[in-house]
């Protein structure tokens, strides 16, 4: 009776746990029962069996949502203006009557962005029965011939090849290898000056190094690879003074900062050198 009296009395003595620490306790318990809960469901996630019954219900979902009417019928699109509206259509078919919900928007995505002109796409579903897609297309700012073929370059310097790019006449056509990449810095040039701009049907890159712009088709304009600016500016002071386009020449060089050099056409030097009614 003396040592249970002993072991009761020690017992009342003891001070009663901290609050803190039961909770802690508690707190511990119950994150190691949710690891080994999460764990479990895991394993039983990744088991053969889940996938299947997983993709069970996905074909059962898939089934039950398309005899509710949600299968694609149509295919909205905004922004379409260059782009082949025929090579567009056969790039969606696939798509209609198909189940809305199986649709890989990444996939389709891929898709129309394969199509010429087109530079990015956005997708997305309207339910029930509706697929929509914003397109974002190449802006032309040139023809380049590459070869024997005339393709457009947009304003990212991309060659955007078409069925006939020759219908765009009223873009500058280039020559040259690496004029595409470039052809931004060259219209950036051009448009500086307003007496000049509207007369450039085309330019050349020579050596990837500088420009030949031609005039009227029929005027060769030699800059030079340091200084083109410059040089532009000073055929264009000299347009507003004599109306030099208006002569019968074919070039115009350039590329020598301290004189202009011009080659007068033959028609015209045989005309001055025989002299009138010879």
């Amino acid at each position: 009776m003396n040592r249970l009296a002993r072991r009761t009395r020690a017992s009342l003595r003891r001070p009663p746990p901290r609050r803190w620490a039961t909770r802690a306790r508690s707190a511990v318990l119950a994150v190691v029962g949710l690891g080994l809960a999460g764990y479990a469901a895991e394993a039983l996630w990744r088991s053969p069996a889940m996938a299947r019954f997983t993709a069970s219900m996905s074909r059962q979902l898939l089934e039950a949502s398309a005899g509710a009417g949600f299968v694609v019928t149509r295919v909205y699109s905004e922004g379409r203006v260059l782009a082949d509206e025929q090579i567009l259509q056969k790039a969606l078919e696939p798509y209609y009557g198909k189940p809305i919900l199986q649709v890989d928007l990444g996939e389709l995505k891929e898709r129309v962005e394969n199509v010429p002109w087109i530079r990015s796409v956005s997708v997305g579903r309207r339910l029930p029965d509706t697929l929509w897609i914003r397109l974002e297309e190449h802006r032309p700012i040139a023809r380049w011939l590459d070869g024997s073929r005339q393709v457009l370059v947009s304003d990212a310097g991309e060659v955007v090849r078409i069925k006939n790019a020759g219908r765009f006449r009223h873009l500058p056509l280039l020559f040259g290898d690496g004029a595409p990449a470039r052809a931004e810095e060259l219209l950036r040039l051009v448009v500086r000056e307003p007496e000049l701009a509207p007369h450039v049907t085309g330019a050349r890159l020579v050596g990837q190094r500088r420009w030949d712009i031609y005039l009227d088709g029929r005027i060769e304009v030699r800059l030079p690879a340091e200084g083109a600016d410059a040089a532009w500016r000073r055929l264009a002071a000299e347009q507003r003074a004599s109306a030099i386009l208006g002569r019968a020449i074919t070039a115009i060089d350039l590329r020598n900062p301290e004189w202009l050099t011009v080659q007068i056409a033959n028609d015209a030097l045989e005309k001055h050198e025989t002299g009138p009614g010879a």
